[in-house]
């Protein structure tokens, strides 16, 4: 015979399992999705070990939108010595090589590039106050003393990076780091200075840097800057593809941009 205390029983136990289901589904999911490591080295502002040693910094930000705009992947950031980092891809340690191009990349790394994310630069600063008379410094850019990265290809060198053919053919200083370019120049120890305007602009926000320094108005060379995808790995270009139309759809990309002061100094 059915009785009321049958039908709550019944209820009550399907209840339960009816909510257990969900849980287990959306505990599923998140076991199901495919990590993806996102390696790097440092890089000025943009990438750099913040709070307890985690990445932090613009780039690494974008990277976590990306995890934010579908739930197929996880992606992972780490932080990896320069000198270390092709061998994490090499070894298939890494998957993607954020906002970077191939030319900056050996071949050996089997790195190819997604669509473009943005197109930048690397521009000429000066001393705001200089002997040449203001932005007039920049009139004549091979004549000045000049400091760069070493290892680096600059348009003003005939793209050589080799240091015996820069120093022989021009006045240079070849530093190990874009902010020792910067620091090179506000203490006057060079003329003129070659950085990317994203390292600049996030300098520039300083009020009293900005009141020292000028920035040109051209770009000594410029380079289309994407997510470079391990040939093979657990993402294709064409699914980074994906999620990189979905952050231009939703704006996250305009976004990335003007934090990076893409556009800022040169249009």
């Amino acid at each position: 015979m059915f009785s009321w205390k049958s039908a709550l029983f019944i209820l009550h136990s399907t209840s339960r399992y009816l909510l257990l289901f969900p849980i287990a589904f959306i505990h599923h999911s998140a076991l199901a999705q495919t990590e993806v490591i996102v390696a790097s080295e440092t890089w000025a502002q943009l990438i750099y070990s913040g709070a307890n040693g985690k990445p932090a910094g613009p780039i690494v930000d974008f990277v976590n939108k990306m995890n934010k705009v579908q739930s197929r992947y996880s992606f992972k950031f780490i932080i990896i010595p320069k000198l270390r980092l092709n061998k994490f891809f090499i070894e298939k340690r890494a998957d993607v090589y954020p906002f970077r191009t191939t030319k900056w990349t050996e071949k050996e790394l089997k790195l190819q590039q997604t669509k473009t994310i943005a197109t930048s630069g690397d521009v000429y600063i000066a001393k705001k106050e200089n002997t040449h008379g203001g932005e007039a410094v920049f009139s004549n850019i091979r004549s000045r003393k000049i400091a760069g990265v070493l290892g680096y290809h600059y348009n003003i060198f005939n793209n050589n990076p080799d240091d015996r053919y820069i120093k022989g053919n021009f006045q240079a200083e070849l530093l190990p780091s874009n902010e020792a370019v910067v620091k090179f120049i506000l203490s006057g120890r060079a003329e003129i200075g070659i950085v990317p305007e994203t390292i600049i602009g996030e300098y520039m926000e300083n009020k009293t840097i900005k009141n020292q320094l000028i920035v040109s108005k051209t770009f000594d060379s410029r380079v289309e800057l994407s997510n470079l995808v391990r040939e093979n790995g657990p993402i294709s270009v064409e699914e980074m593809n994906i999620i990189i139309s979905k952050m231009e759809s939703n704006g996250d990309i305009k976004e990335f941009k003007k934090i990076l002061h893409i556009g800022e100094f040169v249009n």
